[in-house]
């Protein structure tokens, strides 16, 4: 062999290209060529472990965040709001039945379907409608879903049922949202 044939080997490809279905055909000889030594995406440039970029995005993503709530809630778009349901409760000696619901009588005798139902300290005040009363267990019950802005979980709250006084409410009991609210009128 000379070395002009050395030549010639060295820049033919080293598996030669067989039509499909010919006997000995090599599925290799049609893979791409393989890509050149060395980093191959930009991202990588410093080296696989080298990610100070990541670290550094999420930083600035934590920052923009930060001060987009920060601004949300100084100027007012956010606001500490909650839906929480509830119930006024009425012992037998204050209330009347009906065959299918209950109403105040004596002194709860305002305490019926369409009362309110106030919630106030000396710097907040908020309400709720009562629905209809229903017996159950003895007692009357009426239902009341509560909407409110900026509970202080450090002040009791004064209850008034139709004008007729309940038991305070924490402001941490209106604050939890696991439990409804209860409020015994007597």
């Amino acid at each position: 062999m000379t070395s002009q044939d050395t030549q010639e080997r060295e820049t033919t490809s080293a598996i030669p290209s067989v039509p499909e279905g010919t006997p000995g055909r090599d599925s290799r000889a049609e893979l791409p060529t393989p890509l050149p030594p060395g980093a191959q995406q930009p991202w990588r440039r410093h080296g696989p472990g080298n990610r100070t970029w990541v670290v550094v995005v999420t930083a600035l993503a934590g920052v923009v965040m930060a001060v987009v709530g920060v601004f949300a809630v100084g100027f007012g778009f956010a606001n500490n709001a909650f839906d929480r349901t509830g119930a006024v409760v009425l012992f037998p000696t204050e209330y009347r039945a009906s065959e299918k619901a209950c109403s105040g009588a004596g002194d709860a005798a305002e305490v019926k379907k369409g009362a309110k139902v106030v919630f106030r300290t000396t710097t907040t005040s908020f309400n709720a409608t009562l629905g209809s009363g229903a017996l159950r267990g003895g007692r009357c019950v009426f239902q009341f879903t509560l909407s409110s802005l900026d509970v202080d979980t450090d002040v009791n709250y004064r209850v008034t049922v139709g004008g007729v006084e309940g038991t305070p409410v924490s402001g941490a009991e209106l604050a939890n949202s696991s439990d409804p609210v209860v409020v015994y009128v007597g």
